[in-house]
């Protein structure tokens, strides 16, 4: 099988190293010349829960047109670029693509639909991936897990296409074809809204998660996802282990529930190989835009549609904004203005 990957970062970078690895023919293309010119140079390099190097050839945008003209059109295009640069991506793609050429989302977010605006519903497959990876040199990625994904048609159908794509990915993690990837999806935001309340600290998750108030917070904003997912009819599901109906307002055991999940990490976190978020990393070493525009805001916008309030989440995007315009600092005033905010509010229970 014939595969592009678009967007050779931690998530990227992964897939094309074991999709090679596999056998098959991949082609890596990333606009980061430097990051391109090194993978050609050293190969790419997995360390952390596996170590190895792969040469697997990579090249920038520009150079799309050449390599078509050499191989043809393309085929299965796994897009594994950041939310906000979807949109560009694709129009990148577009002119490439082959007939029946496809593009298989490998992003945080909700992205799906953005693609196929652009390329067409019938060219768009969804995915969940769930990744603790990072890219902290060119060509170099720390993988600390890489867990089950779940794709589907845009339709939800069982097609030969989607067993073929899950045959073809499996050598990166197990694979599962699902009728819910929007559970999946929305499951991934609850586990989002803990994440960037999370980041906005500059600690390691397993020293966050054990202060009260840090906890108080989370509940919020998660709670606020799911009471959006609800009124979406939304089926959320586990998220490898974080299941988001613990952080249900409705739950009458939600906080002996939550302080559990959040000791039980805390205790975990101590010794694993990754103690940060991507979002911390993305804040705090790359000092680049998160996708908190792409991952929270849609849940604030969908909210408004639906009448359903969420504060919490609209002030967590405010404040990573001001810590990414560096007006704010990445520390526990983040969390005590969520705090403060909840209490007015009343939005969830201590």
């Amino acid at each position: 099988m014939r595969v592009t990957v678009v967007g050779a970062g931690a998530i990227g970078g992964t897939l094309g190293v074991q999709v090679h690895r596999a056998g098959h023919e991949v082609m890596l293309v990333d606009r980061d010349a430097a990051h391109v010119a090194t993978i050609n140079r050293d190969g790419f390099r997995i360390s952390g829960l596996v170590e190895t190097t792969e040469w697997v050839p990579a090249i920038v945008p520009a150079d799309l047109p050449d390599l078509v003209h050499d191989r043809g059109p393309l085929g299965m295009v796994v897009l594994a670029v950041k939310a906000m640069d979807t949109e560009s991506a694709v129009e990148q793609i577009r002119p490439y693509l082959a007939p029946d050429g496809f593009i298989v989302s490998y992003q945080n977010g909700l992205n799906e639909q953005t693609i196929a605006s652009i390329v067409g519903a019938e060219r768009t497959v969804g995915a969940f991936v769930h990744f603790g990876a990072d890219l902290v040199e060119p060509a170099h990625v720390v993988l600390a897990n890489r867990l089950k994904t779940y794709i589907s048609e845009l339709d939800g159908t069982d097609t030969e296409r989607i067993r073929m794509i899950a045959a073809t990915l499996s050598s990166v993690t197990e694979m599962e074809v699902t009728t819910n990837l929007e559970g999946y999806l929305w499951g991934k935001l609850c586990y989002a809204a803990l994440g960037f309340v999370v980041s906005t600290v500059d600690a390691p998750i397993d020293e966050v998660v054990m202060v009260p108030e840090a906890r108080t917070a989370i509940r919020g904003a998660v709670a606020e996802v799911i009471d959006v997912a609800r009124a979406a009819s939304i089926e959320l599901e586990n998220i490898h282990g974080f299941e988001p109906r613990l952080f249900d307002r409705r739950n009458p055991d939600l906080i002996a529930q939550t302080d559990a999940l959040f000791e039980r990490w805390a205790e975990d976190g101590k010794t694993a190989i990754k103690r940060h978020m991507g979002i911390h990393r993305d804040i705090k070493v790359r000092k680049r835009r998160t996708e908190v525009d792409f991952q929270i805001a849609p849940v604030v916008e969908r909210g408004r549609a639906l009448g359903v309030p969420t504060p919490a989440c609209a002030l967590l995007v405010d404040l990573v904004h001001e810590i990414e315009a560096g007006t704010r600092a990445q520390d526990w005033s983040t969390i005590a203005g969520l705090n403060r905010m909840l209490t007015v509010e009343g939005a969830t229970t201590r």
